[in-house]
């Protein structure tokens, strides 16, 4: 008996548990008005493909780091990303607006999120037309209002969507309270990378 059961210690030693880990990678559209648009913007200063840009800074003054849509757009705006091929999108990545950590109502608050394969749709920005979208489903369909705050503030958004879609839209309905801008200092499109990972337990005697 004392033998079976030192057997089965010694098997119970060393054992394994295969984990699984999830990942996102981001991708990018290229970065210049004909894959990544909106309804309207402010001036050359806020083109939309800034706030998709990675390099473009998170802190400081939102001047040429930001989409601002036009002055008194504060409801009702699409913006819409060409990935340049489909692409099965699992989780948003943004950060609201603010301006050296002020303005922060002037960021997007709700939203609908869709998807899309037809370039036609890319192109039409009106915000009630939605002929050739088909709408994902989010996690939550609200963008949380950066801090007062100079920094950085990332959220993320995971997504239910089993379709490749070349093209994206973001119809934000409206903000938080200002009555003159709306925008997004950054958005991400995120896709999934799932990776087994070994974890190896032991026991000594």
């Amino acid at each position: 008996m004392k033998k079976i059961l030192l057997i089965i210690i010694l098997i119970m030693a060393i054992f394994q548990i295969n984990a699984l880990s999830t990942s996102y990678t981001s991708q990018y559209p290229t970065q210049d008005d004909d894959h990544v648009k909106a309804t309207s913007k402010v001036s050359t200063n806020f083109w939309p493909y800034f706030a998709t840009n990675p390099e473009l800074t998170l802190t400081g003054d939102y001047n040429l780091n930001a989409w601002l849509a036009a002055n008194g757009s504060v409801t009702e705006q699409r913006f819409h990303i060409d990935l340049g091929s489909a692409k099965v999108i699992k989780r948003i990545y943004y950060e609201n607006l603010h301006d050296s950590g002020s303005s922060t109502n002037r960021g997007a608050q709700n939203f609908t999120f869709q998807g899309s394969n037809t370039e036609a749709s890319f192109l039409e920005l009106t915000y009630g037309t939605d002929t050739g979208w088909t709408n994902i489903n989010t996690a939550t369909s609200v963008f949380i209002q950066h801090p007062d705050e100079d920094i950085e503030d990332p959220h993320y958004i995971t997504i239910t969507n089993t379709t490749a879609y070349r093209y994206y839209a973001f119809k934000f309905a409206d903000n938080y309270g200002n009555v003159s801008y709306l925008g997004v200092r950054r958005v991400e499109l995120q896709t999934e990378d799932a990776t087994d990972n070994a974890i190896t337990f032991g026991i000594n005697f």
